[in-house]
């Protein structure tokens, strides 16, 4: 099994989310999972960009937010296996982190937590830390990794997972992780090199890097990429890049760290793009990723995609 750091008490979390009016919001099957379904602590369940409103009611364009949350859970349940746990990459909320969109979010969160699955919630640029907290208490930490950051590091069996957040102001688009979480994420990677490193944060890395004399590109990623690619190329056993902001699937990569968008949840930016989420599973030497789109219609959907990690 993971451990979190840090971790939310199951217990804490359920009783605060179903105080909100989680169950007026669940169809109840969701309610009452199989508890033994087995669990995989190589599976992982990767969420992005679920851009909850204020009500459940909420739509972008003929995309309906809740209701694609309440479809990937019960994709969820189908599974064969349990994943170890499941992330939300960022923009949790639908415009500046509103309470209103947060206690939305905080009663569709048992649709995940009530199947016994862990999950971590990463910040991004349309959320707002004071709000979360506020609304979703059990995700604040007693402790801060990083001070004015929601950071975290979940240790799998076959890889440590760093947890980044590159919210920079609420609601405006580009991300920055800032000096005192690229020294902090440069500790935690070196005090964990027995396993491979996968990190993930909101925004993309902006890639590929200028050359010598060309003006640095700024775009609407991470705005500190120099400064992140420097720390993380040298340490080898950093493998993957994961992020979500750019509502699509897609992948690339650089000096052979894997560099993957995750498709965003709620609803996409492009005719031909997809939205859903993706279950990776964590190989030896690798990583299996398989892109489970909302109408299962596209054309990468549950196609095994195998990366190799760098040696």
């Amino acid at each position: 099994m993971p451990i979190h750091l840090h971790p939310t008490s199951r217990r804490q979390f359920l009783k605060q989310t179903l105080a909100v009016g989680a169950a007026a919001v669940l169809p109840r099957p969701l309610l009452t999972f199989a508890a033994d379904t087995e669990i995989d602590p190589h599976t992982v369940a990767l969420l992005a960009d679920t851009h909850v409103g204020s009500s459940t009611e909420a739509t972008r364009g003929k995309m309906n937010m809740a209701a694609n949350f309440v479809r990937v859970a019960k994709e969820l349940a189908a599974l064969d296996v349990r994943p170890a746990f499941a992330v939300i990459g960022g923009d949790c909320a639908l415009s500046a982190g509103l309470p209103a969109e947060y206690r939305t979010l905080a009663a569709l969160l048992p649709a995940i937590t009530r199947l016994r699955i862990p999950l971590h919630l990463v910040m991004g640029n349309h959320d707002d830390r004071k709000a979360f907290y506020r609304v979703l208490k059990a995700h604040r930490p007693a402790k801060p990794l990083v001070t004015g950051k929601h950071a975290a590091i979940v240790e799998a069996e076959r890889a440590n997972f760093f947890l980044l957040d590159s919210l920079d102001v609420v609601n405006k688009t580009p991300g920055r992780l800032g000096e005192e979480q690229l020294a902090w994420l440069a500790k935690a990677l070196d005090a964990r090199t027995e396993k491979p490193a996968i990190v993930m944060s909101h925004h993309q890395p902006e890639l590929p890097l200028p050359k010598p004399g060309e003006k640095i590109r700024k775009g609407n990623g991470v705005q500190d990429t120099a400064a992140l690619m420097k720390l993380l190329t040298p340490r080898r056993h950093v493998k993957a890049y994961l992020n979500g902001h750019r509502h699509r699937w897609g992948r690339t990569t650089h000096e052979g760290i894997h560099v993957i968008d995750i498709p965003a949840t709620a609803y996409a930016f492009g005719k031909t793009t997809p939205t859903g989420w993706t279950v990776a599973r964590l190989l030896p030497g690798g990583i299996a990723l398989r892109l489970q789109s909302s109408d299962g219609k596209h054309k990468d959907h549950d196609r095994k995609i195998e990366l190799k990690w760098r040696s």
